[in-house]
């Protein structure tokens, strides 16, 4: 009787193989067959189209099946097309940080004596890097925490930040934190070949927590590390102030600040003034050494309002602009819809992702609703220019449209866009 069972099971797992096989073919065909079809216009939603005429707009729509290169210049969008047989992977982590989309792929990092990469190009790899900063957690009574849990201001890989090969991190440590925090040089070492404890990795730059211990009128707290160009910009708030430290990426030496003041963390036992949620969106710009960041203030009925500060490192630090954006969305979870932010020129430009609200359309799923990619740009904080990047990319998600009962969202089947830059027009 066991030796039917196991005949059977062998016979039945046949044609679940031939299934999937014939799923994966028909998509690919499907695929094949839209290639040179797929749909890609401007459409203008407010104001002058001419204010887009300085820069060409780039990126990626893709799935695991297929990729498709687009280049917007003076309104019009030219596409490439690429298909992947066998299909790709798909990386795919809304609540990361687009500067994680990098060669290694970053587990969720727990702890800072223990961050742990992956190279997808050799599935059995990994590479594990240890930090130990002289710091430490104190509780609401003012004695060091105990137990092995610890708070942060922002998930640990806000603390990392690559420039080429090289990673580097810092802790996101919150007001509870004092001692000597630092910037630190990883040193990864393959966990495949490694036994015992990790070797610490080497600080860059070191600076101080210890305002921390005071009566509470002054604070520090870490929100995260950038790079742009050679320099690493260290995120903090201060003192109600939103504090952007550079730092040579590699002598260390701090070679500019700037401040912003009447900023907070939204939550914090300090929060004066305006507040933000401190998981915030980062684009910077290599080549002009400038740096975008966009914080979130608390949705408002269904309107999502974020102020984005734009900093020159090129030369130490300056604030080059401020610019409050708002747009409906009703989806909480979307503190991350940002997709690239410039400012050139004396004008911000920024594309985000825009999904439909309930009121909009009824899919019972977030996931499948309708999304946009929208273009706005902005002259002295007022909006010059309106569009919307047309494609169809909403078709993947027809067929969950009448769906009443569980979804699960795959990447390999719904394309996404990516590495959308604004250059300056040839």
């Amino acid at each position: 009787m066991l030796r039917l069972d196991k005949t059977i099971s062998r016979h039945a797992a046949l044609p679940i193989f031939i299934l999937a096989l014939f799923l994966i073919a028909s998509q690919y065909m499907l695929v094949h067959a839209d290639k040179d079809n797929g749909v890609f216009y401007l459409k203008d939603h407010e104001g002058d189209q001419e204010a887009l005429s300085d820069v060409s707009i780039s990126g990626e729509l893709g799935d695991g099946f297929h990729s498709t290169r687009f280049n917007l210049v003076n309104g019009e969008v030219t596409t490439n097309t690429k298909l992947f047989d066998p299909p790709r992977a798909v990386w795919y982590n809304s609540t990361q940080p687009d500067k994680l989309k990098v060669k290694w792929k970053f587990d969720n990092v727990f702890s800072p004596d223990s961050i742990t990469a992956r190279d997808p190009e050799d599935p059995g790899s990994y590479w594990q890097a240890s930090v130990h900063p002289n710091i430490t957690e104190y509780d609401e009574n003012k004695q060091p925490r105990k137990g092995n849990g610890a708070t942060y201001t922002n998930r640990l890989e806000y603390g990392l930040a690559n420039i080429g090969d090289q990673y580097y991190f810092v802790v996101p440590s919150t007001n509870s934190y004092a001692g000597t925090s630092g910037i630190y040089r990883l040193n990864f070492i393959d966990g495949r070949d490694y036994r015992g404890e990790l070797p610490a990795s080497e600080a860059l730059a070191t600076f101080s927590l210890d305002k921390n211990k005071g009566d509470g009128s002054s604070e520090i707290q870490v929100l995260g590390l950038e790079a742009v160009g050679d320099k690493l910009a260290l995120v903090l708030e201060e003192d109600h102030k939103l504090v952007i430290r550079s730092y040579d990426s590699k002598s260390g030496e701090q070679v500019g600040q700037a401040a912003v003041s009447g900023f907070s963390i939204s939550g914090s036992d300090k929060a004066q003034g305006r507040s933000f949620y401190e998981s915030y969106e980062a684009y910077s710009d290599s080549d002009s050494g400038r740096l975008s960041l966009a914080f979130m203030s608390s949705p408002d009925q269904g309107q999502v309002s974020k102020t984005i500060w734009s900093f020159d490192l090129a030369d130490g630090v300056k604030l080059l602009d401020e610019t409050a954006v708002s747009y409906p969305d009703d989806m909480e979870s979307n503190l991350r819809n940002m997709k690239s932010i410039h400012y050139m020129d004396g004008k911000l430009y920024v594309n985000y992702q825009s999904t439909e609200t309930k009121d909009q359309n009824d899919i019972l799923f977030d996931m499948a609703r309708p999304k946009h990619l929208m273009i706005r740009v902005y002259k002295a904080s007022k909006l010059q220019y309106e569009g919307e990047l047309v494609t169809d990319r909403n078709q993947d998600s027809n067929r969950v449209e009448h769906l009443a009962t569980s979804y699960d969202y795959d990447p390999m089947y719904n394309r996404e866009f990516d590495h959308i830059r604004i250059r300056p027009a040839e």
